[in-house]
């Protein structure tokens, strides 16, 4: 699987497979619009420098505080559909 790499970047690669065996893998999502920021193995206290693609979120978030969270989001009765709106968005 690791073939094409050279015998140092191998070893590392080996490394880091054999440290992930029985860990369970989720993904990270942005905290304020909920897209896929990246996907990462095991729930230990991980820092992270986040950008997100879609709504623009730069911050460091500890991965460990984030594994249960819940987006914040307000249901649209008119057009009959859930969203998260943008912090900016919201009152209060």
């Amino acid at each position: 699987m690791f073939d094409q790499y050279d015998s140092q970047l191998r070893r590392k690669l080996y490394a880091s497979q054999a440290l992930a065996v029985g860990k369970s893998k989720r993904n990270v999502k942005c905290p304020v619009c909920g897209a896929l920021l990246c996907k990462v193995v095991g729930r230990e206290h991980q820092l992270m420098d986040a950008l997100c693609r879609k709504c623009g979120f730069n911050e460091v978030i500890d991965l460990a505080l984030f594994r249960t969270m819940k987006l914040k989001q307000i249901y649209n009765a008119k057009e009959g559909y859930w969203y998260c709106p943008h912090p900016e968005q919201i009152a209060g």
